[in-house]
């Protein structure tokens, strides 16, 4: 089933209610991904709509044909010979102009009436207008008269010549003064005798006055009022009645609107307003036009987003009023649906434009205020949508509290939840996120941004890059990776993998596990007082969950087993391993592993890859601070091997343990510069360094080192020492406190026993 008819199918359905109050339920499914689209030249040619009026009463989509005919008729079925000013009053866009082509063809049927239009843009000044018009009358009628042509042509453009402004004069002063003229009243008079012997009626129409500037219009109306008083001629002028009213109420009366609709009463004799488009019509040709730029873009919608888009666009529909509209709402798709293809939820988007294109102010709002819509702060939620209310009050003045009101609960409350009465946590942004909706803060500035930028990952290149893994050979996996994981969108990239990771395919998994190990290194450890690592930590966790998706235990395993053979670099691997450990703060069935597994899977981590690594070169100087975890790996496989191996590194050199030491101290952030420094070699860094070798070992390597320097016993805090020597004199200061301790306990032992 096509869009369209899928579109007319639902809103033909008997049992769909006039109003519809939309409750909070689960989003559309996700998009579908799209063919890859064609490049730009070759891609089929884009149909805009050019807004052109009909030319036909066969074309009329609006049941406006009756309308025109009827006042074809009545104008040439008049017995009086007056002449005759009539008014057609509509808004732009709303077919005036398709209204007067449908009347002037009903007219040319009629022998006995001449219709000519009159085009007031083609003229630049004030006396080309007057002249031009009285040509122009002068031309059809004498194209129906035609052996009075010349007389008709000679009269009618002196008539002109008499009526136009001379010698630089003041328009209506010469005007009037024209008028009273002899010559005048005998030329119009022959004109009028020539209508007269051939039984004619002449019918002037006059389009776009609404268009002119102020001046022109003053002088158009100024003409139509001085000529109007031919007989056997009718005028039809079409316009919007607020825009010309507004301009002539500053030349006349009082000025203002209600000054120029007093003079518009005085030459317009029968006021007509365009009737409304019937809301059926402009409906089937909005979703005639959603239907083209879909089919251009080449995206097809799933039944839900149909559904979606469908009921929520009828909140919409009540500021959709003319032609016009619907012809910008089709161009603005044909022309964003091709940018924002496999990028957007689409039923969204398209919401989202129609809100820019009938609401513009209240798109803008919406545009600036990302932190009220999207924030899931619960404690804040009444005071943030008061703020919302507020500001969509002053966005959408031009609408009743009633309108506003069903445009808030009906549309914007569905495409931002959270703007709502339900409460809505962090967990839903996944879901949000994963159908690419407006709602979630990964996806809401694409919808104002028209796509993609450069610091933003491409959720079309993402699915193909997806889609393409299971087929690929590892080199080709590699490549592809390096190309889309940039370093400005690669945290996009692990995010996009953390909303997916428990939804992609077993062949997509097992191909993807693999190839985050062997590319580590894109994914960088953040710094921060409050980072957790950064896409470091986060691609471990996909890793997790891919590994996880694996039902089968053995083959489970063995992909284990694969990513931590070829992981790279090494902390990388580190922390993979560390995610698949079974802790008992986990229940069992978010383990990956049973307990017997990972002691299998941390055996092969610590043969296969810590100690060919550490042979090379000592862990703490390769990886510094991220050699502990690898530390603990190897203490809980060997114990003795681990301290063996680190009092023979120690010792190869005086320095070795001022880099050891310097492993275990961290960086502490300032609260109030936000500068990192070095933190200090505390109790707990100490604990870590006597879990893997001797603290006296320690101690005796730093004796060695720096003598004397340690006689004092100080801790040294901050910077008053430089670092080396700073975290000697530390983990000294924290030893003796540590053997004085226990030399305590010993002693109030010895009484205890002493005393059994």
């Amino acid at each position: 089933m096509g869009v369209l008819a899928k579109l007319k199918s639902w809103w033909n359905h008997p049992t769909f209610p006039a109003q519809t109050k939309l409750t909070m339920e689960a989003a559309p499914a996700p998009v579908p991904a799209s063919e890859t689209p064609p490049d730009w030249a070759d891609a089929p040619v884009v149909s805009y709509s050019t807004d052109l009026p009909i030319q036909s009463s066969a074309q009329d989509r609006f049941s406006r044909a009756l309308f025109a005919h009827r006042i074809a008729d009545t104008i040439a079925s008049r017995k009086d010979t007056a002449g005759l000013v009539l008014g057609l009053y509509g808004p732009w866009g709303d077919g005036k102009t398709s209204l007067l082509h449908m009347i002037e063809e009903h007219l040319k049927g009629r022998p006995d009436v001449v219709v000519t239009r009159f085009n007031p843009w083609h003229f630049t000044s004030e006396d080309q207008l007057l002249r031009g018009f009285f040509g122009t009358l002068a031309s059809a009628i004498g194209a129906r008269l035609t052996s009075k042509s010349e007389e008709i042509g000679e009269a009618l453009k002196k008539y002109g010549s008499l009526l136009s402004v001379v010698n630089g004069g003041d328009a209506a002063t010469g005007l009037g003064e024209a008028l009273s003229t002899t010559t005048l009243d005998e030329l119009k008079a022959r004109v009028e005798g020539f209508l007269a012997d051939g039984h004619l009626q002449v019918v002037v129409l006059i389009d776009d006055i609404d268009r002119l500037d102020r001046g022109e219009t003053h002088l158009i109306f100024k003409l139509v009022k001085l000529s109007a008083g031919f007989s056997r001629t009718t005028y039809l002028l079409a316009f919007d009645d607020a825009v010309v009213a507004a301009a002539l109420g500053e030349r006349y009366g009082a000025g203002g609107d209600a000054a120029g609709r007093a003079f518009l009463e005085k030459i317009i004799q029968v006021p007509l307003h365009l009737p409304p488009a019937e809301p059926t019509a402009l409906r089937k040709l909005v979703f005639e036009g959603v239907n083209q730029a879909l089919a251009q873009a080449g995206i097809e919608l799933t039944r839900r987003q149909v559904d979606a888009f469908v009921l929520h666009f009828g909140n919409l529909e009540e500021s959709l009023t003319t032609p016009r509209q619907a012809h910008l709402y089709t161009n603005a798709l044909l022309f964003a649906l091709p940018l924002v293809k496999g990028e957007v939820n689409i039923s969204e988007f398209m919401l989202i434009e129609g809100l820019r294109l009938l609401h513009p102010e209240l798109h803008r709002v919406l545009r600036d205020n990302a932190s009220l819509l999207l924030t899931a702060r619960d404690n804040e939620r009444e005071q943030r949508q008061q703020q919302i209310r507020r500001l969509m009050e002053d966005a959408t003045r031009e609408l009743t509290p009633e309108r506003r009101e069903r445009l808030f609960s009906g549309l914007l409350s569905a495409l931002f939840p959270r703007m709502g009465q339900m409460g809505y946590g962090t967990e839903w942004e996944s879901e949000w996120a994963r159908e690419q909706r407006v709602c979630s803060s990964s996806y809401f500035q694409k919808f104002f941004a028209y796509g993609v930028s450069a610091n933003q990952l491409s959720d079309r290149r993402f699915q193909e890059f997806l889609d393409a893994l299971p087929t690929q050979s590892p080199p080709q996996q590699d490549a592809a990776l390096r190309e889309l994981a940039t370093p400005e969108v690669v945290a996009s990239l692990v995010q996009r993998l953390r909303q997916r990771e428990e939804h992609l395919t077993l062949p997509i998994a097992t191909a993807l596990a693999p190839l985050l190990a062997r590319n580590g290194e894109l994914f960088p450890y953040e710094r921060g007082a409050l980072s957790t690592g950064g896409p470091f930590t986060q691609a471990a966790i996909v890793m997790y969950f891919l590994i996880k998706s694996v039902v089968d235990g053995e083959t489970r395993l063995n992909l284990a087993r694969e990513v931590l053979r070829v992981a790279m670099p090494l902390p990388f691997a580190s922390e993979c391993l560390r995610w698949m450990f079974p802790s008992p703060r986990r229940v069992p069935d978010e383990w990956v592993f049973d307990q017997a597994n990972f002691d299998q899977l941390r055996m092969q981590f610590v043969t296969e890859r810590i100690l060919p690594s550490d042979a090379d070169e000592s862990l703490y100087r390769q990886f510094g601070s991220h050699a502990l975890a690898m530390y603990v790996w190897w203490h809980e496989v060997d114990a003795t091997g681990l301290a063996s191996r680190l009092k023979a590194c120690l010792e190869a050199g005086a320095e070795e343990v001022d880099t050891f030491l310097d492993t275990f101290v961290g960086e502490a952030w300032d609260l109030g510069t936000g500068m990192p420094h070095r933190s200090d070699l505390d109790r707990r860094a100490y604990n870590n360094i006597a879990g893997f070798i001797a603290p006296e070992e320690i101690a005796q390597l730093l004796r060695a080192r720096y003598g004397a320097l340690l006689d004092e016993s100080q801790f040294h805090h901050g910077s008053e020492v430089e670092p080396p020597l700073r975290f000697a004199h530390q983990f000294m200061y924290v030893h003796a406190r540590v053997l004085a301790e226990a030399d305590g306990q010993g002693r109030v032992q010895a009484v205890l026993d002493g005393a059994g």
